[in-house]
């Protein structure tokens, strides 16, 4: 029987809302709105594979020159999860995941002045959404298991 490993996207829309996970994934309800038809449009370039050096040349080409890996997928049978990643830019033994993302990143509290005398709101700093580290955070480890060190992602 073949082991099932979970897409880390899955993972991250679960995270998101178990319920809306249950009815696209279980029952099949997919819904298309006009944010996810634009990320599909977003993602056709991005889901390309990157071309084989191989192919290209007779030479082996040089694992330790900097280079990115469009569509990449890797797996982990002990963690039961796989994921393609959007691209992840490697340098020697050192990976960076990077995941395309259509929407907003969210603002999560606006900061007050701290002088009285101010009249201006400063905007805070965008962070990722939650579901959106999830799915992040699952690449690194994955990049990590198969050898690389990974540091940072980018979002």
């Amino acid at each position: 029987m073949d082991e099932y490993l979970w897409p880390a996207r899955n993972v991250a829309e679960y995270a998101y809302c178990p319920r809306l996970f249950y009815l696209m994934e279980v029952e099949g309800i997919h819904l298309p709105s006009t944010d996810t038809e634009q990320g599909m449009a977003v993602h056709w370039r991005v889901d390309r594979p990157s071309a084989s050096k191989d192919a290209e040349s007779a030479d082996a080409p040089d694992t330790n020159r900097p280079h990115s890996a469009r569509s990449l997928t890797l797996t982990s049978k002990s963690l039961g999860i796989t994921a393609t990643l959007d691209l992840a830019e490697i340098n020697g033994t050192t990976a960076i995941p990077v995941e395309y993302r259509k929407g907003k990143p969210r603002h999560p509290y606006w900061n007050a002045p701290d002088d009285p005398g101010e009249d201006e709101m400063t905007r805070p700093a965008a962070e990722p959404w939650p579901t959106d580290r999830v799915q992040v955070g699952l690449q690194a480890i994955l990049l990590e298991e198969a050898g690389y060190k990974v540091s940072e992602a980018i979002l």
